[in-house]
């Protein structure tokens, strides 16, 4: 088989050697700039679909901290607001509690909630190439979840919690009770008696 065989694996093999052979050194950048140029051009897009559009933001902990409460005191004003909901210790996760209802006789998971010091609004742990891979949960994340399980009113966490006063963190807050601030009868229907009840 010749050389000159466009079916040749040899013919691209000689190819590939000339291109190398003819290269002039100034044609390449080093080592370090063409790895940053190809992570940045290539590999950089690539993990942008894995980040939200406030990426920079949600992970940055001065700008979510808000105003920190303990995990006792909110479960204390939980149960004052549901007596329904009973906290247990998770199995799997040694620093959370487990916020659970009984619905029907059957035990309902409602949230986890870590224990000690919780920070306002929930915030990511991110790794070496800046994706996240851990939720630090805050207490106003847990009140959504309750919301939306029915175990809240939205009532009750107006007048117990009010809205956040951070113009930083309250564009999210708003659009995550936006569904419960207008949808409040429905919500109600799924929380008579203030007992909750599965969506």
């Amino acid at each position: 088989m010749k050389d000159n065989d466009l079916w040749s694996p040899q013919h691209f093999e000689k190819k590939s050697w000339e291109r190398v052979h003819n290269a002039k050194p100034e044609n390449f950048l080093p080592w370090e700039e063409q790895k940053e140029r190809y992570i940045q051009k290539k590999i950089e897009p690539l993990l942008d679909q894995y980040r939200e559009s406030d990426h920079d933001w949600f992970k940055d902990f001065s700008r979510r901290r808000g105003v920190m409460m303990h995990s006792s005191e909110l479960i204390y004003s939980l149960q004052k607001l549901n007596p329904h909901i009973f906290v247990q210790q998770q199995v799997n996760f040694d620093s959370d509690w487990g916020l659970y209802a009984e619905v029907g006789g059957r035990v309902q998971y409602l949230s986890a909630c870590p224990k000690g010091f919780l920070p306002e609004f929930s915030y990511s742990i991110t790794d070496d190439r800046d994706l996240p891979v851990e939720e630090k949960r805050g207490w106003r994340t847990i009140l959504v979840l309750l919301l939306f399980k029915g175990a809240l009113t939205w009532d009750q966490v107006e007048a117990n919690f009010g809205d956040p006063d951070d113009s930083w963190n309250s564009e999210r807050w708003f659009a995550a009770t936006k569904e419960i601030r207008f949808g409040e009868e429905d919500v109600w229907l799924r929380n008579q008696g203030n007992v909750a009840e599965p969506i």
